[in-house]
């Protein structure tokens, strides 16, 4: 365990406040409060042997890192106070069901972590029992959690990526030109799309081809190309390279000067044996969480500020971590310990990801106002679309 404390030098240390404020009671916000903070990451000692780092520590090492220049950042903007603790989540359950045992985790009012998927879930427990506040970095998973309205998912879910396709479709695009076409086994992901699409108006075409589908040669998508009308095919997939470059493939071979667009998933990013053209002539689009700029100039002093402190380069993790460290202590800062009731109406704009939030309800039911959300999502989603550079900002 790493205990580190920061804090402004001008002020001298308050008692650490645990309770949680009032709802809607800003008192001591901002104004020399000291918040208890605990980063819980896969540092994964145990496989160390004391002469190397174990690679699969990466993520924790440089996501660590990223929060550390973050938390001296906001020594100097914010008149507030950050006691942090850092724990080693391991690998395995059964180390973190151990971790969870340790009175000191008591202490924290807000957590950053941790990342595994089970440890989330099992988390996300522990803290709704004890009413804290857990801010969910990197598992991007729908209905993790219920009636838990202080946990915080940053990484938005596959339904934020698929709502937000279809939202950036529906701009430009009727319904009725519009083609969802997966495999079987993965018929169940249409419904969010649909979902989506319900409170736009129209009704989407459905294409599901058979688990075993290699080729298409003998799947007819023709009859979705009309002349004068641009053809909007989404594939929800990821799993199968093949299957989308077969798909790719087939489509640029018969739509002759027909307008199509094609749209998918941020795996697509990472596909090494499709050929640019397919994804070029296609007009291929994809989600992504994030998107760093690297041309600006805060992204370049971020960069530098990282080097000096580590010796390495930020990845995405490095990003993360800063961001992430960032926005929770801003928002302590600005609201204390109510801050999970605003932030349906903030806003942040990171060097790795925006994040913009909204309830999740039991049962896929709407905010009417009066219900109570079991979990808040971040659900800002970039488009992407396939250029001379590779994928880039689409808007």
């Amino acid at each position: 365990m790493d205990t580190v404390r920061w804090s402004t030098p001008s002020n001298p240390k308050p008692p650490i406040k645990n309770e949680p404020t009032r709802p809607g009671v800003e008192t001591g916000a901002g104004n020399g409060s000291t918040y208890h903070l605990a980063i819980l990451l896969p540092f994964l000692t145990a496989q160390s042997d004391g002469a190397t780092v174990p690679e699969k520590s990466a993520l924790g090492l440089q996501f660590y890192a990223g929060a550390k220049i973050a938390l001296d950042q906001l020594s100097r903007e914010e008149r507030t106070n950050f006691v942090v603790d850092v724990y080693d989540t391991q690998a395995n359950d059964a180390d973190f069901q151990k971790l969870m045992s340790n009175k000191r985790l008591e202490k924290a009012a807000v957590f950053i972590g941790p990342v595994r998927s089970s440890h989330v879930q099992a988390f996300a427990e522990w803290a709704k029992q004890r009413r804290k506040i857990v801010i969910s970095p990197e598992t991007p998973t729908a209905d993790l959690t219920q009636k838990n309205p202080g946990f915080i998912q940053i990484n938005p879910s596959l339904r934020a990526h698929c709502e937000a396709i279809i939202r950036f479709i529906r701009q430009s695009h009727r319904a009725e030109d519009v083609v969802l076409l997966c495999k079987a086994k993965e018929a169940d992901r249409l419904a969010y799309f649909h979902n989506a699409n319900r409170a736009i108006g129209g009704t989407l075409n459905e294409l599901i081809v058979p688990d075993e589908t290699s080729t298409f040669a003998k799947v007819d998508l023709k009859r979705y190309i009309k002349p004068g009308r641009t053809a909007v095919f989404v594939l929800p997939t990821w799993a199968s390279q093949d299957f989308v470059n077969a798909f790719l493939r087939n489509l640029k071979s018969i739509k002759g000067s027909s307008q199509v667009e094609v749209y998918g998933m941020p795996q697509w990013a990472g596909f090494e044996n499709i050929e640019p053209e397919f994804f070029m002539d296609n007009n291929v689009h994809i989600t992504a969480a994030s998107y760093i700029r690297y041309t600006q100039q805060e992204v370049k002093d971020f960069q530098q500020k990282f080097y000096e402190a580590t010796g390495t380069i930020p990845d995405n993790e490095g990003f993360n971590g800063y961001d992430v460290t960032l926005f929770t202590g801003r928002m302590l800062s600005r609201y204390g310990l109510s801050f999970p009731e605003r932030l349906n109406y903030e806003m942040f704009h990171g060097l790795h990801a925006d994040f913009h939030f909204a309830g999740v309800y039991a049962n896929g039911a709407l905010d009417d106002g009066r219900n109570q959300p079991d979990y808040l999502e971040n659900t800002f989603v970039h488009m992407l679309k396939f250029g001379k550079t590779g994928f880039e900002p689409a808007d």
